[in-house]
């Protein structure tokens, strides 16, 4: 009970940072990293202590589950080559020199555990990238790119390490039981994501309340992850596959409250759990760090900038083979997808930061072995990865906006004309829709013409103005009557507040006509 005390108190301070971020113009995430490494030094909180299994049980299938659902099964398959390759073997590879040069340099450290370091580093956290990347207008194959690298390589980072973990449990290594029991865990996990994702999808024919709707979506992930490790499969490649499983058949069906209701539940829980992750990092970097300075301190520190160097080294040299060997050796691929630009690669190289993958595995690493004995190497291991997170989050993320800027990047307006041609082709069927109705049922005129002006605000469309003429600093017609429209229902909003402090209407009469305010607010948004 103590400790989910302190969480909600982490929580509930890590979400007061947001306006200091927006302040300083920095991601919130390393505001939030700041923030833990200062609440450190309250006694209460650096007694934090989580129970390993509970943490990946607690913050894995939230932090993968929507990513996935939210995520474009074209774009990942156009993408399929680069996510991969920096996926899957740039995530292996990471994690065999990591351990290479860690045992090199801390002999004490067996094979198994610098395994257990070497995946706990390997995979990169790009959601401070992401963010930048879309707020500055990126090539959209460079966001897909970076998203689905950090949506897989968790997959391939997960059960690497869940297998090392087992691995020095029981006191047996062996590369090639590894390899088979890779492909074992793979292939349970990704049927029962699939068989979960899939019966969740058909929920919504039953027409249930979307309250109840929302809340299967928050039981989708877990119940995914916790059937696929009940019956020996990868948790974490079932609530992948739940996700785009789910993603491709749900939004046929759900209704429009639900979507919305589902949509605003799931940006809550990942801004809790983003903000306790982050936190988390800072909290347990403070608890920590009187560790570097206690007996062997300064190899502690050598062996964490090592660490480091040979993550961001094998990153950047992965990235450039993969994107000019292949090329070199097949015209058909050059003439398919030509050499990318250097620009592109030196983000794509810079975006190598560890973040909550990290410290979710930091702090899952079990305390003893099952025999009884401690956990060999568990306090280098840690300290070593929180070392390494705060480096590689700290340096990139405060200087990657000015590298983008930096390089010049073109804009990239693939989404907007997409959506633009979305909401284009939904007015037309609509109005095309529109005019056999009139026909059949007999609609008045009066009626009719409400209808059209109805479907065009509701596409924030009109076809005969789709051209937009520009205005200062790029506004456009249509961002001024969004603007106007806003602002009206704000201020209906306020009026009937005032009935309702004037006594004139009840609580409940206010709930209803905000709720439908609120709706056509969430309905015009974009995006």
């Amino acid at each position: 009970m103590r400790d989910f005390e302190i969480l909600l108190g982490l929580l509930f301070v890590a979400a007061l940072t947001q306006p200091i971020a927006r302040r300083l113009d920095v991601p919130l995430a390393i505001v939030q990293v700041v923030c833990g490494l200062a609440l450190s030094a309250i006694p209460l909180v650096a007694s934090l202590r989580l129970d390993p299994d509970v943490t990946f049980t607690l913050f894995v299938p939230p932090l993968l589950f929507y990513p996935a659902l939210s995520g474009s099964v074209r774009d990942v398959r156009r993408n399929a080559r680069p996510i991969l390759l920096l996926a899957v073997p740039l995530v292996l590879i990471t994690t065999a020199a990591v351990a290479a040069a860690a045992h090199a340099i801390a002999p004490s450290l067996s094979w198994a555990s610098a395994f257990v370091l070497g995946a706990i580093v390997a995979p990169p956290d790009a959601e401070v990238t992401t963010s930048i990347a879309r707020r500055l207008g990126l090539s959209l194959r460079l966001v897909t790119v970076l998203e689905g690298e950090t949506l897989f390589n968790d997959a391939t980072a997960f059960v690497t390490y869940r297998m090392a973990v087992r691995t020095v449990a029981i006191g047996a290594f062996s590369l090639a039981a590894m390899a088979g029991e890779f492909a074992r865990l793979a292939a349970i996990g990704i049927v029962i994501g699939l068989a979960i994702g899939w019966v969740m999808a058909q929920l919504p024919r039953l027409e249930l309340d979307s309250a109840i709707d929302a809340t299967m979506t928050l039981i989708t992930p877990f119940a995914a992850y916790l059937l696929a490790e009940r019956v020996g499969g990868s948790g974490v490649l079932a609530v992948i596959s739940a996700g785009f499983c789910f993603s491709r058949f749900a939004p046929r069906r759900a209704a429009p409250r639900s979507r919305i209701r589902a949509r605003e539940v799931w940006e809550t829980v990942l801004f809790c759990f983003g903000s306790l992750v982050f936190t988390l990092i800072g909290v347990q970097i403070g608890t920590y760090a009187p560790t570097l300075w206690r007996g062997q301190g300064a190899s502690l520190l050598w062996l964490i900038a090592i660490v480091t160097a040979t993550v961001v080294v094998a990153r950047a040299i992965w990235i450039l083979l993969t994107a000019y060997v292949p090329r070199f050796l097949s015209r058909r691929l050059r003439e398919r997808d030509p050499y990318p630009s250097w620009r592109t690669l030196a983000v794509l190289t810079w975006a190598g930061l560890r973040g909550g993958d990290t410290l979710v595995m930091v702090l899952a690493i079990p305390f003893v072995t099952s025999a009884g004995n401690p956990f060999p190497g568990r306090e280098t291991i840690v300290g070593v990865g929180l070392g390494v997170t705060l480096v590689t989050l700290v340096l990139p993320g405060l200087t990657m906006r000015a590298v983008i800027k930096r390089l010049a990047l073109p804009h990239d307006d693939t989404v907007e004309s997409e959506e633009r041609h979305a909401r284009l082709e939904a007015e037309r069927a609509a109005l095309a829709h529109l005019e056999q109705l009139a026909a059949r049922d007999h609609l008045p005129g009066d009626a009719i013409a409400y209808l059209e002006s109805t479907i065009r605000q509701r596409t924030r469309l009109d076809l005969d103005d789709i051209d937009h003429a520009g205005g200062h600093d790029g506004v456009t017609a249509e961002d001024v009557v969004r603007r106007v429209d806003r602002e009206m229902r704000e201020i209906a909003s306020q009026a009937v507040v005032l009935l309702r402090d004037q006594n004139v209407i009840g609580q409940e009469a206010l709930r209803r006509v905000q709720r439908d305010l609120d709706l056509d607010e969430i309905r015009n948004i974009r995006g």
